[in-house]
């Protein structure tokens, strides 16, 4: 159970790691627009700082001079008197320098619905803009554009409204100075009312440029998080492996206490694979003491007799083996016929059974190898067989039989035991798998000899058993 929960926090972890990675990521992503707007912003209401201060000051000063007769009153030189002029070639200028780092120049433009100068001609998208600034229904302008696979932020500001001073340039040609009229004509630029918003400043800043400030911060809160995530689900991973010691240790020791429980039936298993063998050595040595006395002992009824003897001390020698091997702590895989498996589980079992006068049919339709522990495999088969002997002596059943068959079915190597005992009689059966659940009374069962065979073949050898009812009784199967 705790396994399937530690993958379920580790899918949790990953999760919540997305999440948060995203959270950081949004949130210097806006970081980002913010940090942007401000630098925008603060470029803009800089250029507006200069178109005011070139025409509240700058121009003063010329018209002065141009009233006072120093200057022609027609003089008119855009690098001295255009606000646009001025700010866009200090935007190129910035540009260029940017150019020269290897940077994503800045886009600066002038916008206007009525330029003087076709460079400031508006297109649809910036006209719908300063129309929403005529008609107050923004007082800021700021989204992200895409232009050439290059994301741009993209704020566009008013510039201030036209005073009096501005109508001698933009009101009627008749007034303007003649060498701007001549440098731009006539046909644009005038018919400008005080009031009046003429056009919008913008500027476009690559997302990237500034991104890349705070790409550190957001690769390193991610790899923080990260390192916080895995120092938490190691500490879990090192309780989680002492928890599966424990949990081992406890299986180990529950199969261990299972096999104890089966030393004082099995023990009275060799009693009864004995009792024939040591009745017949007995005859033997009669039958050699009668012969002896009538020396009627010839040296090939001697022999005759001795064979005979070692053939019963050769049987009870490997009852003896059979019965070792059962209670061996070994564990090292080996390679093993399924075969070997049945036999050994049904000589244990052949003198309770006969005793219980209980069939066992084995059905072996495919002897297949494998790779595993086939000491515990034989316990989990004993600890069914068993199990099944129980209940068909419990509810005494007229012609008690126990079928074990081997088959492959769909590359699978499959093993059922079935008896005719009449069926399971809890619901759902796979209950009887539960560890101390037990339908006998305390004095015959512990509860464990179930648990033991699934935890043996489930978790030891990878394999699995189920269990259902069936006309006659119940079947276990097994695949491996």
């Amino acid at each position: 159970m705790f396994r399937i929960n530690l993958r379920i926090i580790l899918a949790f972890f990953t999760l919540f790691y997305i999440i948060i990675a995203t959270l950081f990521y949004n949130f210097y992503k806006q970081l980002v627009i913010e940090d942007a707007k401000q630098e925008v912003t603060s470029i803009l209401r800089t250029t507006n700082a200069l178109r005011h201060y070139i025409e509240n000051i700058q121009k003063p000063v010329i018209y002065n001079l141009q009233k006072d007769k120093e200057l022609h009153e027609d003089f008119f030189d855009p690098k001295i008197l255009s606000a646009s002029y001025i700010a866009r070639n200090i935007h190129q200028r910035y540009s260029d320098i940017q150019v020269l780092q290897n940077k994503i120049p800045y886009k600066y433009k002038l916008a206007a619905t009525n330029p003087r100068n076709p460079k400031n001609k508006a297109d649809a998208f910036e006209t719908k803009i300063l129309n929403q600034f005529r008609n107050q229904e923004i007082k800021e302008f700021s989204t992200i554009l895409t232009e050439n696979n290059q994301d741009y932020f993209f704020t566009a500001i008013p510039i201030d409204k036209n005073k009096y001073s501005c109508m001698r340039c933009h009101s009627k040609p008749e007034v303007a100075p003649k060498e701007m009229i001549k440098l731009y004509g006539k046909t644009a630029g005038f018919n400008e009312k005080v009031g009046d918003i003429r056009a919008i400043i913008s500027l476009k800043i690559p997302v990237s440029g500034i991104m890349s400030t705070h790409i550190k911060d957001f690769y390193l809160s991610s790899f923080i998080v990260f390192i916080i995530f895995c120092i938490f689900y190691i500490f879990l991973y090192i309780i989680y492996k002492k928890d599966m010691k424990l949990q081992d240790e406890r299986e180990q020791l529950l199969i261990h206490q299972n096999k104890l429980a089966s030393m004082g039936e099995m023990i009275g298993n060799i009693a009864h694979q004995w009792r024939q063998p040591l009745t017949q050595l007995s005859s033997i040595l009669i039958n050699i003491e009668l012969y002896y006395d009538r020396d009627k002992l010839t040296k090939d009824k001697f022999k005759s007799k001795i064979s005979e003897a070692n053939g019963q001390i050769s049987f009870m020698s490997t009852t003896i083996d059979d019965f070792r091997n059962f209670f061996s702590s070994g564990k090292s895989k080996q390679e093993y016929k399924i075969s070997e498996v049945v036999e050994l589980s049904q000589h244990l079992l052949s003198a309770t059974l006969h005793k219980k006068n209980i069939e066992l049919i084995i059905d072996m339709q495919n002897d297949f190898i494998l790779n595993g522990y086939p000491n515990e495999v034989t316990q989990a088969l004993v600890n069914i067989i068993n199990n099944a002997k129980d209940v068909l002596e419990e509810r005494d059943i007229q012609q008690p039989i126990i079928t074990i068959k081997t088959f492959a079915s769909n590359n699978n190597n499959v093993i059922t035991i079935q008896d005719n005992a009449g069926g399971i009689k809890i619901n759902p059966c796979e209950k009887v798998f539960e560890p101390y659940f037990s339908t006998k009374h305390a004095s015959v069962g512990t509860g464990i000899g179930l648990y033991i065979s699934k935890t043996i073949i489930e978790k030891n050898n990878n394999g699995t058993i189920n269990v259902k009812n069936s006309h006659d009784g119940a079947i276990f199967t097994i695949i491996l």
